[in-house]
């Protein structure tokens, strides 16, 4: 199973996602619930938003495109 990382937005969940080299946003998926765990805790300069964060399996469906 894989798993992404969510950030609560003012109308619900957005996934996190991460562009290269300018092209598209992607989902950023991670192989195991730990590895995703890992990479929340990379996010120390947002610290204060930690708790607004959350790990989900890949299927959970975002409710809001901060993207978009």
């Amino acid at each position: 199973m894989r798993y992404k990382i969510q950030m609560q937005s003012a109308n619900g969940w957005s996934d996190l996602r991460e562009s290269s080299n300018g092209g598209p946003y992607e989902v950023c998926l991670f192989p195991t619930r730990m590895a995703a765990v890992q990479a929340r805790a990379e996010f120390n300069e947002l610290a204060e938003y930690l708790e607004g964060m959350r790990i989900v399996p890949a299927e959970t469906p975002e409710t809001e495109n901060i993207y978009a």
